[in-house]
Parts: structure tokens; C-alpha cells; sequence
């Protein structure tokens, strides 16, 4: 199975990208840069310190998951934001002939790509949609104190915000204790495994995928605020996780999720 990968250029995306190398013949990587300067969102000085440690403790957080994902192991390509969708870049895709592409955490797509690919193009959405899409979908259900909610949906890709078939979610192995950045990585590790999966089906006999019914809740970029972070670990800090655990039997059957089946070749 010959794979391209598009991701970003962060631990958790040179992580990924080794993952599935490890498991598919990765011909490249693309790594997107990120654009996103989350101290834009601060209104004050002091906004800016709880919006500064948040993303402190996540990236300490990711060297320790990832801690063997200082490189990426791939031929890769290094591209500004929005640079999978430059014509040059495009051509090279087209150029080695991949079986599948394989997203995360890239830039908006554009019509051009997906067409090049059709069918072929899986994402991960760090999110279970259609419940949490768009942006920091499994930061705004612990904002919401809905842990159950956090998770990942292997997807393939259209035109829309997180919006093609589901092949796959994916739920993290939360325990007490755990913080907001544990819960975020161990979604990470997940997904990646399920992603792997779906694309070693499609070398045999592909996988079901099941549209996506209703409308959920759709975060942007635009919503991110100090005042959100602070909820967040005011939830952790009265005990979400452990309320979420005495009754996660009750709260999981809420959920509507979907589990891969592979088609027979």
C-alpha cells in the first residue's frame, strides 16, 4: 500500500507520519507549517500567561508521548500554510501515484487535491464528528465538562468541515488523574493506529463509511479564549474527569459511534 501523508510540522505530526511509516510504504510527508498564534486571542497580560502555559504544558506534554518523533523518518517536503494546495506541490502528489493520502492536522484542503484523489483521501479529525467540528474539538468538550465527547473520527475527505464518511471513531483510555493534554495525546496514538487500519483495507477490499447525520456543534479558531482555558482546568481542578468516570457507562451510551468494517475483496 503506497501512502503520501499531509500533516503539520508539530511532535505529535512528525509522530504520526513515523507511525504509519512503520506500517505503509510512506513515499512522502508533506509538513505544513502551522499558522495559528493562539497569543492573538489574549485581551490582556495576564490572558496571555494562562494562554502561554496552556500551550507550555502541551508541548512538555507531547515531548514526553512523543519522545522518539524528533524527525520524520519519511522523505518529506516542507511547505508554508496552505502549501499542500500549491500546483506544484499537487503535481508532485500526482507524480508518485499514491494508493491513499493520509491527513492530519493539515490547512483547509481545497477541490483541486481532493479531486486528484477521489475516494482516496482519509483524514483524522481530532473530534468525534458530527458531535465536535471544526477547531480544538477535544479542548471545547472538556471547556463543555463533557469528556465523553473527546475523542477522533477517521473520515474520508470532502469539501466540507470535518464532513465526509465515517470509516472509524476513536475514544482515548481515559483514568483519573488524567489532564487535558494526556486526554489529547492518547487520542493521538488512537487515531494514528486507526488510520493505519484503514489504510491497510484499502489495499485488500476498502471499508464501509456511514454519512454523517446531524449537526453537532462547530468550533472555529475565533472561539478560542483565556476565558475558555480557565474553564477548562476550573473542570479538571473540581474533579470533571472523576464525576465523568463514576458514570461513564451511562454517559458513553449517549454516543453514537462508529467502528471500521473492513469489505471483503
Amino acid at each position: 500500500m503506497r501512502a503520501i501523508v499531509l500533516t503539520s510540522s508539530l511532535r505529535r505530526h512528525t509522530w504520526v507520519a513515523n507511525s504509519l511509516a512503520s506500517r505503509l510504504e510512506v513515499a512522502c510527508v508533506w509538513r505544513e507549517r502551522k499558522a495559528f498564534d493562539p497569543l492573538t486571542y489574549a485581551a490582556s497580560d495576564e490572558d496571555a500567561c494562562v494562554i502561554r502555559r496552556h500551550f507550555a504544558d502541551r508541548d512538555a506534554s507531547e515531548e514526553a508521548y512523543f519522545a522518539d518523533a524528533a524527525a520524520v523518518a519519511p522523505p518529506s517536503r516542507a511547505v508554508a500554510p496552505g502549501g499542500c494546495n500549491d500546483p506544484d506541490e499537487l503535481a508532485v502528489m500526482r507524480r508518485l501515484e499514491p494508493d491513499v493520502v493520509l491527513v492530519f492536522g493539515t490547512g483547509m484542503l481545497k477541490l483541486p487535491l481532493i479531486d486528484s484523489f477521489p475516494g482516496r483521501i482519509i483524514n483524522i479529525h481530532l473530534g468525534l464528528s458530527p458531535y465536535y467540528r471544526g477547531a480544538g474539538t477535544n479542548f471545547w468538550p472538556l471547556v463543555n465538562g463533557e469528556p465523553e465527547y473527546c475523542g477522533a473520527t477517521i473520515h474520508f475527505l470532502d469539501a466540507g468541515v470535518d464532513t465526509g464518511p465515517i470509516i472509524a471513531h476513536v475514544r482515548p483510555d481515559i483514568r483519573s488523574g488524567d489532564g487535558p493534554h494526556d486526554i489529547g495525546n492518547k487520542t493521538i496514538v488512537a487515531a494514528a493506529r486507526a488510520l493505519g487500519d484503514a489504510a491497510l483495507a484499502m489495499g485488500v477490499g476498502g471499508v464501509e463509511a456511514v454519512a454523517q447525520a446531524g449537526e453537532g456543534r462547530v468550533y472555529r479558531r475565533a472561539d478560542f479564549s483565556a476565558s475558555a482555558v480557565r474553564r477548562l482546568y476550573a473542570n479538571v481542578e473540581t474533579g470533571m474527569i472523576d464525576d465523568y468516570l463514576r458514570d461513564k457507562a451511562a454517559r458513553d451510551a449517549r454516543l453514537s459511534l462508529v467502528v471500521m468494517t473492513e469489505r471483503r475483496a
